[in-house]
């Protein structure tokens, strides 16, 4: 064996095997550290985005990818505190011959985008305009894809990526969300029949305009919808004035069933930095009981003086419900 040893080409080659063997261990070893660290990292980003991109969020359920196409990593479906459904979240993610990207998006029952963020992005040119580009998505519906301004010029390619990825993201959210023809059956359920004349005993004020009462298919009444409306300050700087209008379901104990606020009649700012982040907090209302509602603390997020309004009417409607 020693005289092996002395010969150079066994000796060179059993040396280099030995550091091959060393290199391989320690290679083995630092990724095996190190890949845990990096996706527990992605891990965490992923829920900090969650987080940006739907407004209440308390806890998500996974959903199943198998039918949607292979850019979508995961979905989930976002709760609030009460465990009532205020959105669904999907992840995406794509490459190009620029780099790759990865986004969080969360989209309403009705396909409204509320919130979009990137978890990661690495493109070779003018990341900072894809950014603003998505954000210029957020509020458009998310199959017919309108941006609240004009989209940012010189990255034709990451521009392209993403509007792939979002009409792949449309595709899950119609595998996932079948929106009823009646939007309101998703908050009285199959089969309720709404009154066709304001209940009797309401008194209607300047605030509270209308109450018709829901009953079941056996003519039981299980709840009640309300339209509200309410006018405020929404630009402090300019002192631009604004009416919202906001409907509501209640069921007979006062729980908060949904709520509904129409873009086509929201006279406060609907572009993508203003709209959304009322939307999403009025998502996240669902599941409370009006009579005990008083509003939520983090006003803090932009908006707050239609988010504001949003809470005033709502406890007026507190005050009033029956």
């Amino acid at each position: 064996m020693k005289k092996l040893f002395e010969k150079p080409l066994f000796h060179y080659t059993f040396v280099l095997t030995v550091v091959a063997l060393v290199c391989g261990i320690l290679i083995g070893a630092v990724n095996a550290i190190t890949s845990p660290i990096i996706l527990e990292n992605v891990r965490l980003a992923k829920v900090e985005a969650y987080e940006r991109v739907l407004e209440g969020i308390d806890s998500f359920v996974e959903l199943d990818t198998a039918n949607d196409p292979s850019t979508i990593i995961s979905k989930v479906e976002g709760k609030n505190s009460s465990s009532a459904v205020i959105g669904y979240i999907y992840e995406a993610y794509t490459t190009n011959k620029f780099g790759y990207m990865r986004l969080v998006i969360s989209v309403n029952a009705a396909g409204t985008i509320l919130g979009a963020d990137f978890i990661e992005i690495n493109q070779t040119y003018n990341v900072e305009g894809t950014k603003t580009n998505l954000s210029l998505y957020v509020g458009s519906s998310i199959s017919d894809l309108s941006p609240s301004g004009d989209l940012i010029t010189g990255a034709t390619g990451s521009l392209t990526a993403l509007q792939l990825l979002l009409a792949d993201v449309a595709i899950a959210h119609a595998n996932t969300v079948i929106a009823p023809a009646d939007p309101y059956e998703a908050w009285f359920g199959a089969g309720y029949v709404m009154d066709a004349e304001v209940d009797p005993t309401f008194t209607p004020t300047s605030n509270i305009l209308s109450k018709y009462l829901v009953r079941n298919a056996s003519n039981e009444i299980i709840g009640s919808f309300y339209h509200l409306t309410g006018s405020s300050e929404y630009n402090s700087e300019e002192g631009s004035v604004g009416a919202i209008h906001l409907y509501v379901g209640l069921s007979t104990d006062g729980t908060i069933l949904g709520l509904d606020l129409p873009k086509e009649e929201y006279g406060h700012s609907t572009t993508s930095a203003f709209y959304p982040k009322v939307a999403s907090y009025v998502a996240s209302i669902v599941g409370d009981n009006i009579e005990s509602f008083d509003g939520q603390d983090d006003l803090s997020a932009g908006a707050s003086n239609s988010r504001t309004l949003v809470d005033t009417l709502l406890t007026l409607l507190g005050g009033n419900w029956e």
